[in-house]
């Protein structure tokens, strides 16, 4: 009977994140087609009978591969990294893989730079090692992560407290923001915008932590499952601004700077509304564990 219980109190803390995690690749999906999959097929198409042909299908094939595949591969490795019977629970580890390979993704695509030079006689080559890198970076990572899980005595349980995979998402989110005001400060274009990311992780990390204050949990724990709030925020805010734009580029013919400036915002606040479901529903799960 306790066994029971606790197999229902594990399911209970799994699901809000697994469905969450599925509805945003879903919609992560729909918004790689329809912005660059969609488009530059058409495009492609149109150019079937010219030379360029073959460009237009490296371009937009890379450009897809970029934005899903890394995604992608941390579910596939995560979900194959615990030892478990129960699918839930390999479905939330997937899902939580693929949160890391998104910061691991951005982190590749804003500090891995490649001059343009190396290549300016293939110009191809160059769009698909760009798109490309963080794919390999999140196979290399994720994969170590898992395997080292797997062999571990801690196999059976969820990777989530797993020291090497909490302390790499952690520290994903902590490196990526404080680069950029770093690097904004170097460069001495310090703005408004250079504080947004490290205050929106701040706010949304120290909301997060209060929030489980009830919640049977250690310091340790709480800090991780705040990482995984905030880490489901900037997924929604990535995926929302996709939507948006696909949908701007839909409706508007000529937006002005004033609407990209409210697009903008939109996007945010979509965000912060997923992210308010998404957190009210986990924490409320965690309080009850």
């Amino acid at each position: 009977m306790k066994s029971n219980m606790i197999k229902t109190k594990n399911k209970t803390i799994h699901v809000p994140l697994v469905v969450t995690g599925y509805i945003l690749f879903s919609l992560l999906v729909v918004a790689t087609l329809l912005s660059t999959t969609i488009p530059w097929g058409q495009m492609l198409i149109a150019n079937l009978t010219r030379v360029s042909h073959y460009n237009l299908a490296v371009f937009f094939i890379a450009l897809t591969v970029g934005a899903v595949l890394p995604v992608l591969l941390g579910y596939i490795i995560g979900n194959s990294s615990v030892k478990s019977k129960s699918k839930l629970s390999h479905h939330f580890n997937g899902v939580l893989f693929g949160l890391l390979a998104f910061w691991i993704m951005t982190i590749f695509a804003v500090l891995v730079t490649i001059p343009s030079e190396l290549f300016s006689a293939q110009p191809n080559e160059r769009v698909i090692l760009i798109n490309l890198l963080p794919c390999i970076g999140v196979a290399i990572i994720t994969t170590i992560i898992a395997i080292v899980h797997a062999r571990s005595r801690q196999s059976k349980h969820d990777i989530l407290l797993y020291k090497p995979f909490s302390v790499s998402l952690i520290a994903s989110i902590v490196v990526l923001p404080l680069w950029s005001l770093i690097n904004n400060i170097s460069t001495n274009s310090v703005s408004v915008d250079s504080f947004v990311s490290l205050l929106t992780v701040l706010i949304l990390g120290v909301l997060s932590y209060v929030t489980l204050r009830k919640a049977k949990l250690s310091t340790y724990d709480k800090v991780v499952w705040s990482a995984v709030s905030v880490s489901v925020f900037f997924v929604a805010s990535f995926v929302s601004s996709q939507l948006i734009s696909v949908a701007s580029d839909f409706l508007l013919s000529r937006p002005t700077m004033e609407t990209y400036t409210l697009l903008r915002w939109g996007s945010f606040i979509l965000a912060l509304v997923a992210w308010s479901v998404y957190w009210i529903w986990q924490a409320k799960a965690l309080r009850k564990k």
